[in-house]
């Protein structure tokens, strides 16, 4: 009787303390009954249970008084629960700001073709993004942008003996239009609040031009081809799941190839002397971040 005693009292010390809990005090003066994952020199990973929940966090070491391993005989952390990683996996990115196109303007155009290209360079766009980590530091992402330039003009309309025929107010609106995906690398700091994202891929480019003379559509020129995207980021976290961020990039591709559409009728156009309509932008962002 006396054995089976013994041996029941030395399974239930083995069992407590495989399920003991450990203890984190911070120089706050917080305590905090937990299970340490990993220790290293600049933090302290692990497991604590918040209202019946199962959380994985981590503290910086310089905010640590004191840690003790199986301080408590009975973990609240079920000894089943396998370790999830502790990095966000979703990031999902709105962006707005400036951009300018990088394409010389075409040979030949007289000075107020010149002026009018030269004010159809800067504009404003926005991008969405959402992408999905493997690992903390890298992704792929999914990625829709608009870029919008627009001027308008004093002109006038001639026709096919060189008579003017109307005077009145010429507007262009040119939209680029992307749809892509993009390889993603993040490195967060030594806090993991803020991180520098590095991004590059490649998808559709779209391009659209509507010329309005007196508010009238008069011509329309569309044309598709292969865009490249490269961008550099940094977010600054707000809170556990939302920040802002700042991001510099470039966007480019080219087609000589387009369809116009002229007075109702639709013809399929080549530039000629093996030219190139370029659709390189530089392009400046600033928006809202979620990750989780």
């Amino acid at each position: 009787m006396k054995k089976v005693f013994l041996i029941s009292t030395g399974i239930f010390l083995i069992i407590c303390n495989v399920q003991a809990q450990d203890l984190i005090v911070t120089h706050s003066g917080d305590s905090i009954n937990c299970k340490i994952t990993k220790t290293t020199k600049e933090y302290i990973y692990f497991t604590f249970k918040h209202n019946e929940e199962i959380r994985n966090t981590l503290l910086p070491a310089n905010q640590i008084a004191t840690q003790q391993k199986d301080y408590f005989s009975v973990s609240e952390v079920p000894a089943n629960y396998t370790l999830k990683d502790i990095f966000p996996h979703f990031r999902v990115a709105i962006d707005g700001g400036w951009h300018y196109r990088t394409a010389k303007p075409a040979p030949g155009l007289n000075a107020t073709w010149l002026e009018h290209y030269r004010k159809m360079r800067p504009g404003f766009h926005y991008d969405l993004q959402a992408a999905y980590f493997f690992t903390e530091s890298m992704g792929i992402e999914a990625m829709f942008s608009q870029q919008f330039f627009g001027n308008t003009l004093s002109s006038y309309i001639t026709d096919a003996d060189g008579n003017v025929t109307d005077y009145g107010r010429l507007h262009e609106k040119i939209v680029f239009n992307y749809i892509g995906a993009n390889y993603i690398i993040r490195l967060f700091d030594s806090q993991k609040k803020n991180s520098w994202l590095f991004a590059f891929g490649f998808g559709y480019m779209g391009f659209n031009d509507r010329l309005f003379f007196n508010n009238v559509e008069r011509m329309k020129l569309t044309a598709n081809t292969v865009g490249v995207n490269t961008a550099i980021g940094y977010d600054i976290g707000l809170s556990e799941n939302f920040g802002i961020g700042f991001k510099l990039s470039l966007m480019g591709g080219s087609f000589n190839n387009f369809t116009q559409t002229r007075d109702g009728i639709t013809t399929n156009e080549t530039i000629p002397d093996n030219n190139f309509e370029g659709l390189g932008t530089v392009k400046l962002s600033v928006g809202l971040r979620f990750n989780k």
